[in-house]
């Protein structure tokens, strides 16, 4: 169930508190230099936005490969190991994001929906139930169900592969598909969309908790990260779960 992840995740990030409040300061920082650089163009502002994505998935990668090896609190910041992971993370996230795109796009357009996002259509109900009224019955049972399998399909792989990277270090092994199936093929499809589906579900409802508003600004903007670094977590902690019960089967 979604509450006993979301419950993982608050164990797993808040078993050394210091070190997560340390965790939270970062992404705090992180998060502000982020939302400076958002709108000024330049050269600079493109390394900086890209040196954070790298920081961003390289700790991502690093709580993936700690919960595959069996760890229980967040791990510690390895800046090679950072890096490292953070490039070739971006990189995979990036090709796999611009093929899905590509594929939800070709599903969307022709029936005058947006591009398929599962997570921004749980997350803005008002909006989808608008979408729905505003497209024919047949129309609508075309984008959600076809959108929903091929989301969950390339999601499926993508989410493998960077397990995968996180546990071997090596970016190929992110886009060996034919591996990646049969790792897939080892615990169950059925399986692996039931847990995808908890850990997309809790990180709506860790998001949804940001419409909760603070009063005070900086406290609010607290607030919002420590939501954000949960649902954070909880992604790289999800595929690191998943991907363990790969490895599990794989040493049987």
């Amino acid at each position: 169930m979604p509450w006993n992840m979301m419950r993982e995740v608050w164990d797993y990030c808040t078993y050394n508190m210091p070190f997560f409040i340390l965790i939270l300061a970062l992404f705090v920082l992180l998060n502000y230099i982020q939302d400076y650089y958002k709108n000024p163009n330049g050269y600079l502002v493109l390394l900086v936005v890209v040196l954070m994505a790298f920081l961003i998935y390289g700790y991502g990668m690093l709580i993936t490969r700690d919960r595959i090896k069996g760890g229980v609190r967040l791990p510690k910041i390895i800046i090679k190991d950072v890096l490292d992971l953070g490039i070739k993370s971006t990189i995979v996230f990036i090709v796999y994001i611009s093929v899905q795109g590509f594929v939800m796009h070709g599903i969307s357009s022709p029936l005058h929906f947006p591009d398929f996002e599962l997570e921004e259509l749980l997350l803005n109900i008002p909006h989808t139930v608008k979408l729905v009224f505003s497209h024919s019955p047949v129309d609508s049972l075309i984008f959600f169900v076809v959108g929903a399998i091929l989301f969950y399909i390339l999601a499926f792989f993508m989410e493998i592969g960077l397990a995968r990277l996180a546990y071997t270090g090596r970016i190929l092994s992110a886009f060996n598909l034919l591996d990646i199936k049969r790792d897939i093929d080892l615990i169950g499809w059925k399986h692996y969309a039931k847990e995808y589906t908890i850990m997309i579900v809790s990180i709506v409802v860790f998001l949804s908790l940001g419409y909760i508003v603070i009063p005070d600004i900086f406290l609010n903007y607290v607030w919002n990260t420590v939501l954000f670094l949960f649902a954070f977590a909880t992604q790289f902690l999800g595929i690191g779960g998943i991907y363990s019960e790969v490895i599990a089967v794989k040493s049987e």
